[in-house]
């Protein structure tokens, strides 16, 4: 490599999903469609030079920068087919190289890509399984943990069940039987606590 040599950034290709959440967009990268995901990147927020005069020209519209919410003005989470760069700025993150093509992301998808980069910003303690890996038995109360929303504590501890059955798109339930994002975020993990949950006839 000579003084003036400028090294290549090798792209990587997935399929995922972009989304912004905790102020900061991601790539939250799945197998395969109707799969869990695998990873998530944090993005800088910004699309490569080349990716970012493709879509000028494309769209014909020379004021658009290179952010990422230039390739789908209109959402703030859609799934797609991307390929992704190492940033030259900051080694953790990435730039968006390639969108060949988008849609919609599915309810299931978004909250599975949350409930992922919950988990990689706070990784989940010890004890607790996490609601990526495996669920608990159906309708049995288990101690679960999600993100807090208050400055004095990561995460909060409720008592909730695994409810498929009676609620398909609203999975978790607290003791009450209503949703838990009725009070806060999407459940991380979970927990059996037969010794301590007990019917109370």
């Amino acid at each position: 490599m000579t003084a003036h040599s400028v090294p290549v950034r090798a792209a990587a290709h997935c399929y995922g999903i972009i989304l912004n959440h905790r102020l900061a967009w991601w790539l939250v990268e799945f197998p395969e469609l109707d799969a869990m995901p695998r990873c998530a990147r944090k993005l800088t927020g910004r699309l490569t030079p080349a990716l970012g005069d493709w879509l000028r020209g494309e769209t014909g519209d020379t004021t658009l920068g290179n952010d990422v919410a230039a390739l789908n003005p209109d959402s703030r989470c859609w799934s797609g087919e991307f390929s992704y760069v190492p940033s030259d700025t900051a080694p953790d993150l990435f730039d968006i190289d390639a969108h060949p093509w988008g849609a919609q992301a599915g309810e299931v998808e978004g909250r599975h890509s949350r409930v992922l980069i919950d988990a990689t910003l706070h990784p989940i303690p010890a004890g607790f399984v996490s609601a990526l890996d495996a669920q608990p038995r159906e309708n049995q109360p288990v101690l679960a943990i999600r993100l807090s929303g208050y400055s004095c504590a990561t995460f909060e501890l409720l008592t909730a069940r695994y409810m498929p059955t009676y609620r398909p798109r609203s999975l978790w339930r607290d003791i009450s039987n209503d949703a838990v994002s009725d009070t806060g975020t999407d459940i991380l993990g979970w927990r059996e606590a037969g010794d301590w949950i007990r019917p109370s006839g």
